[in-house]
């Protein structure tokens, strides 16, 4: 649970399933109290789990591997899905096993394990190409999740506040020497506006309480990073609250999710329109997204119970 997209995706998932046995019918593994849920002590989810708690974190290390494979081995479990960043995927478990890949921490690995057993999760289909071209992984073995919002949105209304902010949130370094330019032209054209550059890294700062507040602030946001397997979770609460978000071409989910959005940074560095022509655009996307099923509040949970429909008889 180090990166924010790790510690984001996997409690959503988790608390939309268990939602989900609520407000709907769940899945199987949920009803019949079959799921087994690997978490660190102090973490809060929803709902009444079996718990297996450690303090161990997911590394690369021999000793890491052989911990996983004993924890699937005794845990008594058939199904194992996880969380992984795509460069700390390590060995194979033995059992089938679903990973939602997540962005790399440096780069991307030379190899992939490629066991029949094995399939894999990820936010957009360029991200799925890129696993089956680099890694010759099976494309009937990789799965296409969409991003959502999380669900705690729905029930917790944002109240505006007059400070006018710009949110920058970067991701790599790649995408932080574009901020030095960013920031000159905010200050050009908006010169009300106050700025604010979060790193994506940043283990603090995108929790329910934290993030409401920043949003009812935020009149602008700029999502700056293009990883591969990067869910873009952030980027789509920021429109859920109908704040022009700009985001980079390359991004996968999110320019496959808005393929001909204005909300493009590169449209919006030559372009460079007035707020009314940005707050029109971002209706446009809004109404796009929730369309797509982006702003359900278990659209997660929905799209997993079908994978493990196809995975597991």
């Amino acid at each position: 649970m180090e990166l924010p997209q790790s510690g984001l995706i996997t409690q959503e998932l988790i608390d939309q399933l268990v939602a989900a046995n609520g407000e709907q019918e769940a899945s199987e593994w949920i009803q019949k109290q079959r799921t087994v849920l690997l978490s660190h002590p102090g973490q809060v989810f929803s709902g009444q789990l079996r718990r297996y708690e450690t303090k161990r974190k997911v590394g690369n290390t021999p000793l890491y591997w052989w911990w996983e494979k004993e924890f699937v081995k005794t845990a008594g479990i058939s199904f194992f899905h996880r969380f992984r960043a795509i460069d700390q995927m390590n060995v194979a478990c033995s059992v089938t096993t679903l990973t939602t890949v997540l962005p790399p921490r440096k780069k991307l690995p030379f190899f992939i394990t490629r066991r029949p057993n094995q399939y894999f999760s990820v936010p957009s289909e360029k991200d799925r190409q890129l696993l089956k071209r680099q890694y010759q992984i099976s494309e009937d073995r990789i799965f296409v999740a969409r991003p959502t919002i999380r669900r705690f949105l729905h029930f917790q209304p944002v109240e505006r506040k007059a400070r006018p902010l710009a949110v920058f949130l970067v991701g790599e370094r790649e995408t932080t020497v574009q901020l030095p330019k960013l920031l000159r032209i905010i200050k050009a054209r908006f010169p009300r506006f106050e700025t604010k550059v979060i790193q994506l890294k940043n283990k603090e700062g995108f929790g329910p309480q934290e993030w409401l507040q920043l949003l009812a602030q935020a009149e602008l946001c700029f999502y700056l990073t293009a990883k591969p397997f990067d869910w873009g979770t952030l980027a789509l609460e920021s429109l859920y609250h109908k704040i022009p978000t700009f985001y980079l071409e390359e991004h996968g989910s999110l320019s496959e999710s808005l393929p001909h959005s204005r909300l493009k940074l590169n449209r919006f560095l030559v372009e460079q329109p007035e707020l009314d022509q940005l707050k029109a655009e971002t209706e446009t996307a809004w109404e796009t997204l929730n369309t797509a099923g982006t702003f359900a509040r278990l659209g997660l949970a929905n799209q997993y119970r079908v994978i493990y429909q196809e995975i597991l008889p």
